[in-house]
């Protein structure tokens, strides 16, 4: 992709943009699904000048799907256009940093997608997430692929990866998208039946710590990750001694709303980014979210036993990328290899790990060459 700015731009100091076809990467060449040429992309959301930014925004209209305040205005935040001259223009399979959903609206021209959830890993074979960055691992095996076609919309989790090819307009016009992320509501129970992986994906890990954890402990303050049996019943109690109300051992909607009205949760505070008449319905997504998100039986409560189940997996995702840092911060291959193995009992299949440094990610294969140490 090329970023830019709309107005006057010339890649080549003559031609205009839209007239000016970019090759892709050559290491796009092996497979004639792969994009051949590159997109250029208008970040509205952060490159553009408070002025202009106001000036595109007052022209965004949120989809009808999607039309309530908070999540018109977080689209309106967050959106940026694709501009793609000519056939099989695109980008090369990546995964987004965004710890929520995206969506792309697809405004002229048709684009061939194809998409891959990010596959079990270990600490040795995650691999970079940024555009091609899967092919070289060898990791490339889409489990989708489809045409969206003009004024389709394309709605995608944290964690997918995804790449794109564009079928050209028929009167040469130059291929147009909009993408954008959405707050409301979140792929809460994707989020926890893949928690395991996305906690080692290079792009989206950081969101299991920063964001995704709150729905977990239900924002009540204290909650870290321990290894311990003890500890998480500890933390079993303590979320429901807050949350549980009626003390059934069963945590509703409305009791969730209600703790997070409370001065101790956070999300009252967090609410506060949102005009006062917004904040109710804020609290309101996000306590749905968050009995989703432990919610196995869709009944829309939090049983004793799901809160156990969310806590446990939580704290060995969290525990396991502690400790494996640990292990990568002082070169110490032989004891990371032994530490993912004494995961395999929790896999479905054993964990198969890289012999020697071909398939290791650069930085691993950098770290690993110091010595133990």
């Amino acid at each position: 992709e090329k970023r830019f700015n709309l107005g006057t731009f010339k890649p080549d100091k003559k031609t205009m943009w839209y007239n000016f076809s970019r090759p892709a990467n050559k290491r796009y060449a092996d497979d004639p699904l792969k994009p051949q040429r590159g997109p250029y992309v208008w970040h509205v959301k952060d490159e553009l000048t408070p002025q202009q930014k106001k000036i595109v925004q007052a022209r965004f209209e949120a989809p009808s799907f999607l039309a309530d305040p908070l999540n018109s205005a977080h689209m309106n935040r967050t959106f940026e256009m694709w501009f793609s001259p000519g056939g099989r223009t695109g980008a090369g399979a990546h995964n987004d940093g965004y710890c929520e959903s995206v969506v792309s609206l697809q405004l002229t021209g048709d684009k061939n997608w194809r998409k891959m959830l990010l596959p079990e890993m270990t600490f040795f074979d995650s691999f970079d997430e940024f555009d091609g960055g899967v092919y070289e691992a060898g990791r490339w095996k889409p489990d989708l692929g489809f045409l969206n076609r003009v004024e389709g919309a394309l709605v995608w989790p944290p964690g997918y990866l995804h790449e794109t090819s564009t079928v050209p307009p028929a009167d040469g016009s130059c291929g147009a998208a909009i993408t954008l992320q959405f707050a409301f509501p979140q792929p809460v129970q994707f989020l926890r039946a893949f928690l395991p992986r996305l906690s080692l994906s290079s792009e989206v890990g950081q969101c299991v710590a920063m964001v995704w954890s709150s729905y977990v402990s239900m924002s009540v303050p204290g909650i870290k990750p321990s290894p311990k049996a003890a500890k998480m019943k500890e933390q079993l109690e303590t979320v429901l001694s807050k949350v549980d109300t009626d003390k059934d051992e069963k945590i509703s909607v409305s009791e969730v709303i209600a703790w997070f009205k409370g001065s101790s949760a956070g999300v009252s505070r967090e609410s506060r980014d949102y005009p006062p008449d917004q904040r109710d319905l804020f609290i309101q997504f996000k306590a749905e979210d968050t009995v989703a998100y432990h919610d196995m039986d869709d009944d829309m409560t939090v049983s004793r036993q799901e809160l156990w189940d969310s806590l446990v997996q939580w704290n060995v995702v969290r525990v396991r990328i502690k400790e494996g840092l640990k292990l990568v911060n002082v070169a110490d291959r032989v004891g990371l290899e032994a530490f993912e193995r004494s995961l395999d009992y929790l896999r479905r299949s054993p964990a198969t790990l890289p012999k020697g440094p071909k398939g290791l990610r650069p930085e691993l294969q950098e770290i690993f060459s110091l010595g133990k140490g």
